[in-house]
């Protein structure tokens, strides 16, 4: 367990560090690591829901200013996940296509989206404007263990990488211009390994009988 000076500083370091360009976004692998096992299960599933209000206020001052209505607690809440799966929705292919939609709205209790859209966008994305905030959805889901699935016997995690295909040289992979594709990372090995953690590929997960 840990005192509520440490509980303290955790908090502070994550809702100062989300969003930000440097390199306190290794906090985002070293907070898990350090403090899982120290928190109770309650205190981890508010740390994760704290750690999503945060990036949810990022998303809200992007261009296509994301909102979120729940109905209960029970509805799901996990904004990062909320935008990339509208991207795959409405089949978004590119940054210039993307800049154009606006005021997306997502009903969490209906599974409904709203949005405009305008032809001459206000400006383009710089793809790290995303990309900086997965680091901190990895480090929700982990707190997030109601959401933990079984795989073989190991526990796991649901989060975000960019999307990868296929390079010039065989067997080789390099990361798509556009897109993102979920992944589920081990927590055994996150909590050792931090980045460079093992996972597992969504449709390897789907594949198999989960618990």
């Amino acid at each position: 367990m840990i005192n509520d000076f440490e509980e303290m500083l955790m908090w502070t370091s994550y809702r100062y560090a989300i969003g930000r360009k440097t390199y306190v976004s290794c906090l985002s692998y070293e907070i898990p690591q350090h403090y899982y096992k120290k928190l109770s299960k309650e205190k981890r599933e508010f740390t994760a829901l704290d750690i999503r209000k945060e990036i949810l206020n990022h998303l809200a001052f992007m261009p296509f200013s994301l909102s979120i209505t729940r109905w209960n607690s029970e509805d799901e809440y996990n904004p990062l996940e909320t935008i990339f799966n509208f991207i795959e929705k409405e089949n978004i292919q590119s940054w210039e296509e993307f800049s154009k939609y606006r005021d997306i709205s997502y009903n969490s209790h209906t599974n409904e989206y709203k949005y405009t859209k305008v032809e001459i966008p206000m400006r383009e994305y710089c793809k790290y404007d995303l990309d900086d905030l997965i680091c901190w959805e990895t480090c929700a889901s982990c707190f997030d263990e109601s959401r933990h699935k079984i795989y073989k016997g190991k526990e796991y995690f649901k989060t975000w990488r960019e999307k990868l295909i296929p390079a010039e040289k065989p067997g080789w992979y390099k990361n798509a211009s556009f897109g993102y594709e979920a992944i589920w990372i081990s927590l055994e090995s996150f909590l050792q390994r931090g980045k460079q953690a093992y996972y597992i590929l969504d449709s390897e997960m789907n594949n198999e009988k989960i618990t």
